[in-house]
């Protein structure tokens, strides 16, 4: 992963010429989960918004580049009394279940000649399925006690395609729409209503949380919009 990182700023930051052959750009997903993800976790819907640059090779059908993804595939919220002993006002227990993707970028044009360009796109990295926890007075106070349930990696790669839409003469970049396919190696995670929190019945100590902890891939079908300019 640093291998990856170093070659991504290496070829951010190069001449002015070659930056010019750069693109960077934003993709709004919707991953829905599909085989085991599914039969382990439902129907899932996994919003995600990955940040994207890729270099245009010259005089070549290609780019290459790196993708950084956020998404959240469930919230829940939480308000009890009971979280600390000896203290018996409502608190707010938040948590999050999170992913972040991190791939390099492969993209192949077809000679189609038109107004919009057909590409075929291949994306090799890894995923982090995490879990977060917070506990508040209020929505807008500062936590009381914030930490990590659980968090797993595994190797993540995608296939699938797209179409480039050109925004015009004026605006130098364009309108992205793809569908991508997402295979993982299988993780450990948590989703939405998998922790429970158990008071001490003596009422001596805090209480603890119990885990549901599921295991599958995290294989989706991702349809995506997004835009992407050049940078120069």
């Amino acid at each position: 992963m640093k291998k990856l990182l170093i070659i991504f700023f290496t070829l951010y930051f190069s001449s002015s010429s070659f930056a010019q052959d750069l693109l960077w750009g934003l993709q709004l997903k919707s991953g829905i989960a599909t085989q085991d993800f599914y039969q382990e976790s439902g129907r899932l819907v996994v919003p995600e918004l990955a940040f994207f640059t890729n270099y245009q090779i010259p005089n070549k059908p290609i780019e290459v580049g790196f993708s950084l993804g956020y998404g959240l595939y469930g919230t829940e919220l939480e308000k009890r009394n009971d979280l600390y002993v000896g203290f018996n006002d409502e608190l707010r227990l938040r948590r999050n279940n999170n992913m972040l993707s991190m791939a390099g970028v492969f993209r192949f044009f077809p000679q189609v000649y038109g107004k919009v360009f057909p590409f075929v796109e291949a994306q090799l990295g890894a995923i982090y399925a995490y879990s977060r926890f917070k506990i508040r007075e209020t929505a807008t106070t500062e936590p009381i006690e914030e930490d990590r349930d659980m968090g797993d990696w595994a190797r993540m790669n995608q296939l699938g395609g797209g179409l480039l839409i050109p925004l015009g003469k004026d605006i130098n970049g364009n309108l992205e729409i793809r569908l991508m396919y997402q295979n993982t190696s299988r993780l450990d995670y948590l989703k939405s209503g998998d922790t429970t929190f158990r008071p001490d019945p003596d009422g001596q100590v805090n209480g603890v949380f119990e885990y549901n902890i599921r295991r599958s891939t995290l294989n989706m079908i991702q349809p995506s919009i997004g835009v992407s300019f050049y940078f120069d």
